[in-house]
C-alpha cells in the first residue's frame, strides 16, 4: 500500500512539472520576436493581454534592451502593468465613457454612428483592372502598371455629413490600422481609385494616391472608433484589409459612404440649360457649384484624342509665360491629377479646369519620366 501511495505521489509530481513546463510565460524576447515580425502595437497589445502568465523584465536594463528591439513605449507601458488600467496619463480611465451605453456590434465590419447607435454599412463590390500594359511594355518595365478599384454605380447608398464617427470590427488578428480609408472619384456611372503607381525612382505602393488618413482609437475586443471631423465632400470608402488582387476577375469589398455639405440636397437638383452638362465640385466653402468658366485654362494642351482613356495626360504643348510653364511644367509632362480629382482622359482635364473660376489657384500633381511631383498654379484666362 505505502509503495502504491509513493507511486501515485510521484505520478502527480511528474504531471505538475510538466503542466508547469508546458506553461510557458510571455518574455521580453517574446515581444521583441513580435514586433520583428511587423506586427502593430495594437496586435501585440493584444497578446499580451491575452497572455495569462508574463515575465517581463522592465528593469532599466530590460528597458534598454526592448528600445534596442525597436519596441514602443505605448507597448512597454502595457508589459510594466500587464493586466491593468494602460490609459495615458491625463485621459480618462476609460477611451470612450460612452461605450458602456451602446450595444456593441459583433459581427466584423464598419459601422457609422446614426442617433447614437451603430449601423451596419453594407459593403459594395470592387472591381480590380490593371492598367498601363503597353506602357510598362514601351518604357522597359520603367514604368510599372496601375491597378485601380472601380466600384460600380456614381454614388454610394449610404450618405452621411460630418462630424462623423465609424466602429470598426475587425476579424480575428487583424487591426483598424490595416483598414484604408480611400476617396473615390467619380466617373459617370461608377467610381474609381488607383491602387498601385508608379516606377522605378517613385511608386506608392497599397492605395496611398488616394488614401486619407485617420486615427483610431481601441474601444473594445477587436473594436476601434474613428473620428473624421474634417473631410472634404465626396465619395469615401474604408476598404478591408487583404482584398487588393491584380486580376480583373477578382472583386473584393469595400464599406462606401458619401460625404454631403451642410446645405445639399440628398436628391440632385436640375441644371439651368445655360449651363450645360456639367459634374459637381466642391468650392473651399464647402458648396456644391455646377457654374462652368468655358474661358479658364491652365497655358498647356495635349494632341492625344480627347476621349481616350490614358495613365494621365501627356501635355504637347505648353504656353510661353502662362500659367503651367510658371508652375515648372514642361512639355511631356503627365498631368495626373488637379485638386485631388483623378484624371485619365484629355476630356476630363478640360471639364475640370473649367469648373475653376480665373484667378482660382489649384493644386496639380504631375509625372516627369518616373517621378511624381505636386505643385500649384492660378487657372488663367484664355481668349
Amino acid at each position: 500500500m505505502r509503495h502504491l501511495t509513493a507511486m501515485v505521489s510521484v505520478l502527480v509530481l511528474a504531471v505538475v512539472g510538466l503542466g508547469q513546463q508546458l506553461t510557458h510565460r510571455m518574455t521580453n524576447q517574446d515581444v521583441i520576436d513580435m514586433v520583428s515580425l511587423g506586427l502593430s502595437d495594437d496586435v501585440v497589445i493584444d497578446k499580451i493581454h491575452a497572455t495569462d502568465a508574463t515575465d517581463f523584465d522592465t528593469s532599466v536594463v530590460g528597458l534598454k534592451t526592448l528600445k534596442l528591439g525597436k519596441v514602443s513605449d505605448a507597448v512597454i507601458r502595457v508589459m510594466i502593468n500587464p493586466h491593468g488600467n494602460n490609459a495615458m496619463p491625463g485621459t480618462p480611465a476609460s477611451a470612450s465613457p460612452n461605450v458602456g451605453k451602446l450595444v456593441l456590434p459583433e459581427e466584423a465590419g464598419v459601422y457609422t454612428m446614426l442617433n447614437g447607435k451603430p449601423t451596419f454599412l453594407e459593403p459594395e463590390v470592387v472591381n480590380w483592372q490593371t492598367g498601363g500594359v503597353a506602357k510598362s511594355h514601351a518604357t522597359l518595365f520603367i514604368v510599372k502598371g496601375d491597378v485601380n478599384g472601380k466600384v460600380l454605380k456614381p454614388t454610394s447608398p449610404t450618405q452621411v455629413k460630418i462630424p462623423l464617427e465609424f466602429l470598426i470590427k475587425t476579424v480575428e488578428g487583424t487591426s483598424a490600422t490595416e483598414y484604408q480609408l480611400l476617396r473615390l472619384h467619380q466617373k459617370g456611372d461608377r467610381r474609381e481609385f488607383r491602387s498601385v503607381t508608379g516606377g522605378v525612382l517613385h511608386q506608392s505602393g497599397g492605395a496611398q494616391r488616394d488614401e486619407v488618413s485617420f486615427q483610431t482609437e481601441k474601444i473594445g475586443d477587436r473594436l476601434w472608433r474613428v473620428r473624421l471631423g474634417i473631410l472634404q465632400v465626396g465619395e469615401y470608402g474604408f476598404l478591408a484589409p487583404g482584398v487588393l488582387s491584380a486580376s480583373i476577375s477578382a472583386s473584393g469589398k469595400i464599406y462606401t459612404f458619401s460625404v454631403l455639405a451642410e446645405d445639399r440636397e440628398t436628391t440632385k437638383g436640375t441644371l439651368s440649360q445655360d449651363e450645360g452638362k456639367t459634374d459637381p465640385r466642391t468650392g473651399p466653402d464647402g458648396i456644391v457649384s455646377t457654374q462652368v468658366f468655358s474661358n479658364a485654362t491652365i497655358g498647356a494642351s495635349t494632341d492625344e484624342n480627347p476621349k481616350v482613356r490614358h495613365d494621365g495626360i501627356t501635355l504637347d504643348h505648353i504656353t510661353a509665360g502662362g500659367p503651367a510653364e510658371q508652375a515648372g511644367i514642361i512639355a511631356g509632362d503627365v498631368i495626373l491629377a488637379v485638386d485631388d480629382h483623378y484624371l485619365f482622359t484629355a476630356e476630363e482635364l478640360d471639364a475640370e479646369i473649367k469648373h475653376h473660376k480665373p484667378g482660382t489657384q489649384v493644386a496639380v500633381r504631375y509625372r516627369r519620366y518616373s517621378t511624381i511631383y505636386d505643385t500649384s498654379l492660378v487657372v488663367g484666362s484664355g481668349r
